[in-house]
């Protein structure tokens, strides 16, 4: 008998092929793109090569059918494999781009190496997108979604918002968690997550707002802030945790991802920055209050689930830098009592916990 004499015998369709490194936030907003490409190529096999970092966040979504972990060089098991009908690079840097070029494909969209082997846009959708990246002006001045030109640039309509499946294990290590550091079921759960990572300092809001805030929103005592972050926040989350007492339990900088998300899920709020944890909080439909400084606040969707604050004393947001002169600066003038209110109102919409 032939396999497609067999009843559960399905077509593989188009092969399509995502290339999206980096950063991990970026990986998943871009899961948003899914949707649009399985619903064009129909029936279709899509595969993601990613950063190893990043994988954990695309593993169990419906619409991936393979991650490939990307370590520096070809993947083993695309160097021999048949072309793919449709390859997607959704990075303008030179690691994707050279990755691209080595892998036989149909149609490509996306950016890729020109002919002198430099970066560039490989359709008139990307163009856009690719100059922004040329330049911090006209990327301040931007007042489009990154969902509107991801669609642009894949080609493809993109009405979905980004997309992290989680599993009954993470969501398991994350209740085992919080029991342990003694946070009630019932109770009221506000996240801050205190840091930005390495690439863009600014976006981090000041130590003494975050103090002040934790102070302001732990008033219940049955209900005191969850202070979150990566490795590089264990000392800044410990200083705030000294300085703000019960009203702050800190919990551990050095959580696996998933659970990390796991977390993020169980937040009737969650207050960051421009972050992981915001593109987190969006792909779980966690109300959320970001504050927004250096980078762009209009290219950011929170699918209405939640406010975003930016200063109101400076004219230079924006600007992209990762350095700055001037005082006070952007984040430096978002005031607690302001993010305090925004936390406020959003615990008066949120309706219901997720189960």
């Amino acid at each position: 008998m032939r396999c497609d004499d067999c009843a559960s015998y399905e077509p593989e369709g188009a092969r399509v092929l995502i290339i999206k490194l980096a950063a991990a936030g970026d990986v998943l907003r871009t899961t948003a793109v899914l949707d649009g490409l399985r619903r064009r190529h129909a029936p279709c096999s899509i595969t993601w090569v990613t950063a190893a970092a990043a994988a954990p966040l695309l593993r169990g979504h419906p619409d991936v059918d393979r991650v490939v972990p990307f370590t520096g060089a070809l993947p083993v098991e695309l160097a021999a494999a048949r072309p793919f009908d449709h390859l997607l690079c959704l990075d303008a840097a030179r690691d994707a781009c050279a990755l691209a070029s080595m892998i036989p494909a149909g149609e490509r969209t996306g950016f890729g190496l020109a002919p002198d082997g430099k970066l560039a846009p490989l359709s008139p959708g990307a163009e856009e997108w690719f100059e922004l990246g040329l330049d911090d002006e006209r990327k301040r001045a931007n007042r489009r979604t990154y969902f509107e030109h991801l669609s642009d640039v894949a080609g493809v309509p993109v009405r979905s918002k980004p997309r992290l499946c989680l599993d009954d294990r993470d969501r398991a290590e994350a209740s085992e968690l919080l029991a342990r550091h003694g946070v009630g079921r019932a109770a009221r759960r506000i996240g801050l997550n205190t840091g930005a990572g390495f690439r863009w300092p600014l976006k981090k809001w000041t130590f003494e707002g975050q103090v002040e805030l934790t102070r302001r929103l732990g008033d219940d005592p049955s209900a005191p802030v969850l202070l979150l972050g990566g490795p590089e926040e264990t000392e800044r989350n410990a200083a705030l945790a000294a300085a703000v007492g019960s009203k702050a339990i800190r919990l551990p900088c050095d959580l696996p991802v998933r659970v990390f998300a796991a977390v993020i899920e169980r937040l009737d709020v969650l207050v960051t920055g421009d972050t992981l944890a915001m593109q987190i909080a969006t792909a779980l439909g966690v109300r959320q209050v970001v504050l927004f400084g250096p980078t762009s606040a209009a290219e950011i969707d929170l699918f209405g689930r939640g406010e975003k604050i930016t200063s109101d004393e400076v004219d230079c947001l924006s600007c992209y830098r990762t350095s700055c002169d001037k005082d006070p600066n952007c984040m430096n003038t978002i005031s607690a009592e302001r993010v305090e209110h925004a936390v406020r109102r959003q615990l008066e919409t949120f309706a219901e916990r997720p189960a």
